[in-house]
This record gives C-alpha cells, sequence and structure tokens, in this order.
C-alpha cells in the first residue's frame, strides 16, 4: 500500500473522529433532522473507506453491497449493518451502528497494515 493511500485512509478517519463527537451531540440533542446530513457523509466516508482498504472501485454503496463477499477487509454483518444504515441514517441505533464499524474497520485495517510489514 502506497504512502499516499495510507495518509488518504489516516485523513478518513481522523475525520470521522471528528465528525463523531459533532454527531453524538446532534443526538444526544435528540436533533435527527440536523444529523441527517453529516450521518450521510460519514456513511459514504466509511463506503470509501472500504473501496481503498480494499483496493476496489466501486461507484456506489449499492455495488458494495452486492459485491461485499469478495471484499477481504471489513467489519462482520458489514452489509446487513450498512444496509441498515442506509434506510435509516437520522437514527440514534444508526450512529452507534457506525461508530462500531469504523472501530472494527480500523482495527483490521491496522492488522492488514501490521502483517505486510
Amino acid at each position: 500500500m502506497s504512502s499516499e493511500l495510507i495518509e488518504q485512509i489516516e485523513h478518513r478517519f481522523k475525520l470521522w473522529d471528528s465528525e463523531r463527537t459533532k454527531l453524538a451531540h446532534l443526538f444526544r440533542n435528540r436533533n435527527k433532522q440536523a444529523a441527517f446530513s453529516p450521518m450521510n457523509k460519514q456513511i459514504v466516508n466509511f463506503l470509501d473507506l472500504l473501496n481503498i482498504i480494499n483496493d476496489m472501485k466501486f461507484v456506489n454503496g449499492g455495488d458494495i453491497l452486492e459485491n461485499m463477499e469478495k471484499l477481504d477487509v471489513k467489519p462482520i454483518n458489514c452489509k446487513e449493518r450498512l444496509s441498515f444504515l442506509m434506510e435509516s441514517p437520522s437514527h440514534y441505533h444508526s450512529f452507534i451502528q457506525l461508530s462500531e464499524l469504523f472501530t472494527e474497520l480500523e482495527k483490521q485495517y491496522r492488522k492488514k497494515v501490521a502483517s505486510t510489514r
């Protein structure tokens, strides 16, 4: 994996960390409407990370869901969990699920990087 790709991946994980705090505040204040757009952006961020980490070139979320079994690095039950997120991004449980997906993906990514050294 090139250093440029690693930087891009690290940037996206940092972006999630900063947005997670903002989203947590919105959900804490029960502001579902304001959380809708940033949640969708972070779902796209997660899908982009799946693409980059797995060196795939899927165009949209539907393509990724249909081809989930082809991905080497992905969280457990990723397809089902992403389907839930895409159907209801403004629910608090979706935020929790997205947080867990990012955490699991980051762990698997770090494991992949460590094993290639």
